[in-house]
């Protein structure tokens, strides 16, 4: 249904991204909005609940598109509503990571931002979601789904993500680099079972993540040949090897060296299973849940203004 005519622009922000940059930052959105002459609204509230909230009682209203700003976070945030993704949505980054941000070279400069995103409305680009299905841990024997940009994490990289999400110092993609550090003090290998087009196949060792963009955790190059409009995820998986082995892979996986390693596999998937006992998903940098998961990608879900 096409937004009525003089329709604003809702401006979707996280007030404590990144310790407050994110408010600072739509202040500098609303007022180049502003300066072009394009009506907008803010939207916020004071936790993720609130702000769901306020963003779907404004797209009920009508909105000709959504700018959200913040980091992967709040993308993650956002994309669980059917009404978000029916709208042309923006980005500027203005999180701790921004890995979403920078698959596209998204400038976190509000007027360079604001012109781009006004250039793309006519055209919008067409870029691959992906989703999850795994038990509701309300009610186990009733699923549901969550919704991702980045990737699906379980193992290795999400037990960084848990360590990173609780540093609340103002450090950016530091975050992550020392949540790596801690967990490596307590590295450990997990079984996983996979399911897909190939069959079943089992494995211990570190993760097993669904991408969609290349990176995670701030820039590490995870997945360095992921395109977002392939109508594929790229599964990465990390075998078991000795310590001081796998802190080699590591080291060569955070330069995006790791494609042709012996322990690494990845492979590009259109659906997957992925089962790893206790396990907990994080997706876009939020806690998602224990699985088993149910991953598939979502072609041309998302409308970029990019």
């Amino acid at each position: 249904m096409p937004a009525p005519a003089g329709a604003p622009i809702g401006v979707v922000v996280n007030p404590s991204s990144a310790l407050g940059r994110g408010a600072r930052v739509a202040r500098g959105v609303l007022a180049a909005l502003a300066a072009e002459g394009v009506p907008a609204v803010e939207l916020s509230g004071a936790d993720a609940e609130s702000c769901r909230a306020a963003v779907r009682r404004a797209c009920e209203t009508g909105l000709r598109g959504l700018i959200l700003v913040g980091g992967d976070g709040l993308i993650g945030l956002v994309i669980q509503l059917a009404e978000a993704r029916a709208l042309p949505i923006g980005i500027v980054p203005a999180g701790s990571g921004n890995d979403f941000a920078r698959q596209f070279g998204l400038s976190p400069r509000p007027p360079r931002a604001v012109r781009r995103i006004l250039a793309a409305e006519p055209s919008p680009r067409r870029v691959d979601l992906g989703v999850i299905s795994l038990p509701d841990e309300s009610a186990p024997s009733r699923a549901r789904e969550h919704w991702f940009a980045g990737g699906c994490s379980v193992g290795f990289d999400a037990a960084i993500n848990r360590r990173a999400n609780a540093i609340r110092l103002p450090l950016g993609p530091l975050r992550y680099h020392l949540a790596l550090l801690a967990e490596l003090a307590t590295l450990r290998s997990r079984p996983f079972t996979v399911v897909g087009d190939g069959g079943e196949h089992r494995f211990t060792g570190l993760l097993a993540t669904a991408m969609n963009t290349r990176a995670i955790g701030g820039g590490i190059p995870l997945a360095p040949k992921a395109v977002t409009d392939d109508g594929r995820l790229d599964l990465v998986e990390v075998s078991h090897g000795s310590r001081l082995r796998v802190l080699s892979v590591l080291g060569l996986l955070a330069r995006g060296r790791h494609e042709r390693l012996p322990e690494v596999t990845i492979t590009r998937v259109e659906r997957i299973r992925i089962e790893a006992g206790p396990e907990v998903a994080y997706a876009d940098g939020e806690r998602v849940g224990r699985g088993p998961f149910d991953v598939r990608v979502a072609p041309g879900a998302l409308a970029l203004l990019a």
